[in-house]
């Protein structure tokens, strides 16, 4: 084994980068950072200690609507940076905070979360050498 082939760009990872290929996504490319980017790790663990303990189960542990509500919220406030490639009725759509805010926490659009998700953790791959494709984009 080769410990080269296991090292990752940490840059790439926390800046985000630009992934496109998403399955079923048509032309859509997102700018994101990695699952775990040090932002992305801080946001969630500071989102779950924030949990009180009478909206916990018994063990201590989040519900499973409570990490789905996390877990859409550090997409939106840490994970997703940019879009490219989205449109609305057939109109293209800029990036903005409020519509991602939106369509990442609302179950109706959970395509467009997974998404994210998937290009997350292409990201966290962080491979020095996509660095050079995802620049060109």
């Amino acid at each position: 084994m080769d410990i080269q082939s296991l090292r990752k760009d940490s840059a790439l990872i926390t800046e985000g980068q630009w992934i496109d290929a998403i399955p079923n996504m048509g032309d859509l490319r997102l700018r994101v950072r990695g699952a775990s980017s040090p932002r992305v790790v801080a946001v969630r663990a500071r989102k779950q200690r924030a949990v009180p303990r009478n909206e916990r189960l018994r063990d201590g542990s989040l519900t499973v609507e409570t990490t789905i509500q996390i877990e859409t919220e550090v997409l939106h406030e840490a994970v997703l940076l940019d879009w490219d490639g989205l449109t609305d009725g057939g109109k293209p759509v800029k990036y903005d905070p409020a519509l991602a805010h939106e369509w990442l926490t609302n179950p109706d659009f959970r395509d467009f979360a997974d998404a994210v998700v998937w290009a997350s953790q292409v990201a966290d791959r962080g491979i020095a050498d996509q660095k050079d494709a995802t620049e060109k984009n």
